[in-house]
């Protein structure tokens, strides 16, 4: 299956740890590390970067918070929590800022997987026309326990395309971007609990293409293949947020 991203972002943060490892008599490095990424919607979002072994020895050693770096790797669930991380597979250095990253090309995925939930229509107050529509992809990946992500599609165009050619168990090819936002959880029952910070992603759908099933026949004509593409709407940041209602 299908798991591709490439951001590029500054750097935040970074950490390393030392992972034992179960299955061998020596220890691995793992290093995680934060980059402020451009989106195509005009936002900025904060995306977690992890990575092992020889590459995770390298990032100790040549990157520094606030540098430019452009990461290419594939999507990886939290094992506990509603992040997705980015396991990097490459890196490399870039010498520009953050003002200057094209924010067209500086987040951009491609998953191929399954529809496994029926689309979930969010509709904001007031309106008619759905903002949202929301469902979860499984992309089987070798040792991925965690397979499943959690995508959105925005905009009435796209989301109109999408309620009348795609459904669950549909095999598809999807590209677009991640995003990950910082949420406030309750403490629970007792209100003297502090407040949790945990931070959920999604992944904001710009194209789909349909495909008969998931080994693809390079035989078959492009033609008769169906492409679903709608353009990325630009955040209005001056708009104030209005309450969003589930339809059943």
């Amino acid at each position: 299956m299908l798991n591709k991203i490439k951001i590029v972002g500054k750097v935040l943060s970074a950490e390393a740890k030392i992972k034992e490892k179960e299955e061998r008599d020596k220890n691995e490095l793992i290093s995680y590390f934060s980059l402020l990424v451009p989106t195509p919607s005009g936002s900025l979002t904060i995306l977690r970067c992890v990575a092992q072994g020889e590459i995770a020895k390298n990032i100790e050693k040549e990157i520094k918070q606030d540098e430019t770096l452009e990461i290419k790797g594939y999507l990886r669930n939290e094992k506990s929590g509603r992040q997705v991380l980015v396991k990097v597979v490459e890196f490399s250095k870039l010498d520009t800022t953050l003002d200057k990253i094209d924010e067209t090309s500086s987040n951009k995925l491609r998953l191929l997987g399954k529809i496994v939930t029926d689309f979930n229509f969010k509709v904001r107050e007031n309106e008619k026309e759905p903002e949202v529509i929301s469902f979860r992809i499984v992309v089987p990946r070798e040792g991925n326990n965690l397979p499943f992500f959690f995508c959105r599609i925005q905009g009435t165009e796209l989301i109109n395309k999408v309620s009348e050619k795609l459904k669950k168990n549909d095999i598809v090819l999807l590209e677009g971007f991640l995003q990950t936002k910082k949420i406030v959880e309750e403490g629970g029952e007792n209100p003297e609990n502090e407040k949790k910070l945990s931070r959920i992603s999604s992944i904001i759908c710009q194209k789909f293409i349909l495909l008969d099933s998931d080994s693809v026949n390079i035989f078959n004509p492009l033609d008769q293949l169906t492409y679903l593409v709608g353009k990325v709407e630009k955040i209005d940041f001056t708009k104030p947020k209005g309450k969003v209602e589930v339809e059943n």
